[in-house]
């Protein structure tokens, strides 16, 4: 399912002799190319990528220090020509070991093209530095947080982004519709790596999901340049601890042929794809020896109705009709989704035989926060309201 690769990177350790350890004694730059802090994504340590956005057109590179080491250089490199981009530059990161400290920051600087033999580059700027501990199969407990249908509401994604970091998660999983439509590139860096300049996944990696919404407008094709995921793919499988996740693109809310779309949905194709996909990844190592197995999808496989022609579908029957026989096969316990606006668990019946579990909604009375907490006894799911009140708490067995 792997489509085209944003840009190659380039990894190459560096003559630097700075530490890890030591201070950055760079001050950086408050006001200037850098927008905001920046993003890393994955959330796998084996395919990670630092994404930072930009208020003008820069070339920069990263760095990172694994476990205090030296401070090694990432380069994006296309064709023999390194990055210089208007909106974000964006570093594919090589395998990180699991459970490492890994620490980074970007550096970017203008660049004037007066002509072509007058090249000239300003003073570099720097990003704060940074560090996360990498996720890791092994680990005995994990424990991360789910946000959904934040729509661009940044009271809503300032009061999401406090609640997470108290929880101080191994990573936060975005499950879709982080804008209402994607019209703009100009606007893309602030829909997707800095709302309001928030570092909301700088010292923890971020798993990104796709909405309905991430879908619509004539930028949509352009997302994966402000994203990342595994292959530069929106359906990926990882996992955490003792957590399988299988992060899954439900596409639209309404059929190919809906005359709104003007003939350019073919979700139907991806859905098969998707479906080769999850028959092989449900069959690795990895997965099958997960306690708990999770399904993320923006949209939800079940509702508290079957009812199917309000014009758009509250939950997505065709998604539903093509991975159910895989998912009973794989074990999985339980689907998590977004997309109704309306908070609701729904357990396990003889009509419906994996629980769902759907967050809210944009506003600030129904906005959810979930948090995941899973060790050997149990994984425990809390859905909280931004006022701090439980709606919802489930606790799954492992298997």
């Amino acid at each position: 399912m792997k489509r085209r690769n944003f840009l190659a990177t380039t990894f190459a350790a560096s003559s630097l002799s700075i530490k890890a350890a030591e201070k950055n004694t760079e001050t950086p730059i408050a006001v200037g190319i850098l927008r905001g802090q920046p993003l890393i994504s994955g959330p796998d340590p084996s395919s990670l990528a630092i994404i930072q956005a930009l208020d003008g057109t820069a070339a920069g590179y990263a760095e990172i220090s694994i476990n205090d080491g030296s401070w090694q250089k990432i380069q994006q490199e296309h064709d023999g020509l390194l990055a210089y981009e208007t909106h974000v530059l964006k570093f594919l990161l090589p395998k990180i070991p699991p459970s490492a400290k890994l620490s980074y920051r970007v550096k970017a600087s203008p660049v004037d093209f007066s002509q072509s033999y007058s090249i000239k580059r300003a003073p570099e700027q720097s990003s704060e530095t940074f560090s996360i501990k990498t996720l890791d199969a092994a680990s005995p407990e994990t424990r991360f947080c789910v946000w959904n249908d934040t729509h661009e509401n940044l009271p809503v994604i300032k009061a999401l982004h406090d609640l997470t970091t108290q929880s101080k998660p191994d990573f936060l999983l975005w499950n879709g519709d982080q804008t209402n439509n994607v019209l703009d590139v100009d606007q893309m860096a602030e829909q997707y790596v800095c709302p309001g300049g928030l570092p909301i996944a700088s010292a923890y990696p971020l798993a990104y999901l796709r909405g309905n919404h991430d879908v619509r407008g004539r930028e949509a094709r352009h997302v994966e340049n402000f994203t990342h995921s595994p292959n530069e793919d929106f359906t990926y499988a990882f996992r955490s601890g003792p957590v399988a996740c299988l992060c899954m693109d439900t596409g639209e809310d309404k059929p190919d042929d809906h005359p709104l779309f003007a003939g350019l949905a073919g979700f139907d194709l991806m859905r098969k794809r998707q479906t080769i996909w999850l028959e092989n990844i449900i069959q690795q190592p990895w997965f099958i020896s997960a306690p708990y197995k999770i399904l993320f999808c923006h949209i939800p496989l079940w509702w508290s109705d079957e009812v199917t022609d309000h014009g758009y579908y509250w939950f997505h029957k065709p998604c539903r009709e093509a991975w159910l026989p895989l998912l009973m096969k794989s074990g999985i316990q339980l689907v998590v989704s977004g997309h109704t606006h309306q908070p609701a668990y729904l357990p396990k019946t003889d009509q419906r035989p994996i629980a769902q579990l759907i967050g809210g909604g944009p506003k600030k009375d129904i906005a959810t926060l979930t948090e995941f907490i899973a060790n050997k006894e149990n994984l425990t799911i809390t859905m909280k309201k931004l006022n701090g009140d439980n709606l919802h708490s489930v606790i799954i067995k492992p298997k």
